[in-house]
This record gives structure tokens, sequence and C-alpha cells, in this order.
């Protein structure tokens, strides 16, 4: 190896260091728009660690100043271009649908390959792993949800779009009332849930903190990336064979110091380049 390409890879294998560290959150500002019967969710933001922003019409000229959005209202929630745009940049996305059951994600952003039926219930259930299980408003456990007044209305059938995970579950695991997906270069949380039903001023629900406790953890790890929704991986940018493998191994599998820069090494002297998870 040349002394010039040497200290290209000594550059790329600190940047990709960097970039293949874990994501923090920061404090950024939370956009909301209103919500189905006026519930308030600023609190669960600052709760969050986030500062609220009211939200009339989410445009771009709106959007531009935030770091996240929280979209509701009493109709199935359809999203528009701006929000689709700001999205696929890389801005998280709540949205708090009280009437599902448009059939599939067609409103969504990106239009995921998923189905979402009405159907009401009040058990829901925490599927292992799920990222909001616990954060700055506290834990969930099986209950927390329950017994809500309907704490959903409705929930997919069949499989979630690739990539996706789910958050919360009725009492069928398959059937999924919560999930978040990712789009471009930022993620959708999608919520069939009168999540808003209980906060002030409305009156209390027997699942009103519980639900609070969910929007708070919901906002926290939204503005964390979630740390599990890859918007793009090493297979859907098109690496076959040793190069998905190599890919793999620097930006998918989590190995760290001596082990990734001999990876990064092994990549940078075959292709003379960086994955996609280490360019800027």
């Amino acid at each position: 190896m040349n002394k010039s390409l040497a200290v290209s890879v000594l550059i790329a294998l600190g940047g990709a260091t960097a970039l293949l560290m874990p994501s923090t959150s920061h404090a950024g500002n939370v956009g909301y728009t209103a919500m189905c019967w006026g519930g308030d969710p600023s609190p669960q933001i600052t709760a969050a660690g986030h500062t609220p922003v009211a939200v009339a019409t989410p445009n771009a000229a709106a959007l531009a100043a935030l770091d996240a959005l929280v979209l509701g209202g009493c109709s199935p929630v359809p999203t528009n271009a701006d929000v689709n745009a700001a999205v696929n940049a890389g801005m998280p996305l709540i949205v708090i649908d009280w009437s599902p059951g448009g059939g599939t994600g067609a409103g969504l952003p990106g239009a995921p390959a998923v189905t979402i039926v009405s159907e009401s219930g009040n058990d829901i259930e925490l599927p292992a792993g799920s990222p909001i299980i616990s954060g700055p408003g506290g834990t969930l456990n099986s209950t927390s949800l329950d017994n809500h007044n309907s704490s959903y209305h409705g929930h997919t059938t069949g499989a979630l779009p690739a990539g996706a995970i789910a958050l919360l579950t009725t009492a069928d695991p398959s059937q999924v009332t919560a999930f978040v997906y990712g789009y471009g270069s930022g993620q959708v949380a999608y919520s069939a849930m009168p999540v808003d039903a209980s906060f002030p001023p409305n009156s209390e629900r027997t699942g009103g903190p519980g639900m609070r406790t969910y929007l708070t953890n919901l906002v926290a790890s939204a503005m964390n990336g979630f740390d599990i929704v890859p918007s793009t991986t090493c297979a859907s940018e098109g690496y076959t064979g040793t190069k998905l493998e190599w890919c793999k191994n620097i930006c998918e599998r989590g190995y760290t110091g001596s082990t990734l820069a001999m990876w990064i090494r092994r990549w940078t002297d075959r292709y003379r380049t960086l994955p996609y998870c280490a360019v800027k």
C-alpha cells in the first residue's frame, strides 16, 4: 500500500469508527399536530427531554424547524409530500391513528406493504425487545396499556414491511397494533391506538398513565433513531457475495476496535471506497 493510500485508510478508519458507534439522543424540537380529542402531548415530549412545538400545518416551512413530528387526528392519518420528504431526509415521524382500516399503508411515507384492519380491543402486549418498554416515561408491563376503553382501534394482518419492528401487539402476537419501519434516512412509528384519549384536558381513563408513558418512551426512542431500524442495509445496497459479507462485518455485526479496523482495511484495499454506513 502506498503512503497516500495508507493515509486515506487511516482517515477512513477514524471516520467510519465514529459513524458506526451507537447513536445518542440529543435534545431537539418535536412538533405535534392537533390530537383527536384535543389532548395535549407536549408534557410527554418535555418528559422525553425535548422541546414541544405546536404545528398547525405540517408543511415544508414548519418541518424545517423540527427534529421530529407527532402526527395525530380523528380520521385516518394520511401524510403529505412535505412530511414524506422530511422523513426521507431523516426526520422521525410518530403517527397516532384513531381510525385505521384503510386496508394498506398507502397513506404512510413510502406506502409500506402492510395491511391494517379496524378492530377494537383492550389487551395490549409488549413484544420482547420492543424499544419502548422502558425509557424516561417509566417502564411498561403487560397490563400498562390495557382497559383503556378500547386500548387499540386496529392491528395488522399478515407480515410487517421488510425491516419493520413490532412495538406493541394484541394478545395474538401476529396482530401488531404499533410498529416502526424505515423510510429513506428516517423512521416512521405507527400506532393504531387512541393514545391521547386521556391526556389533559380529557378525563382520566384506566390506561391513561400507561399511554402517557408509552408516548414519552416512543418520542425518546424516535429521537434516538430507535437504534434498531436500519433504513438502509448491505443487502438493500445491492451488495452480493464477498462484498455483502464484508459489508455486514463492517456495518451490521457490531464489531469494534481492531476487528472492525481489520474489515475496513480489507474493504478499502479491495474496493478503494467505503461501505454505505461509513459514508457521510
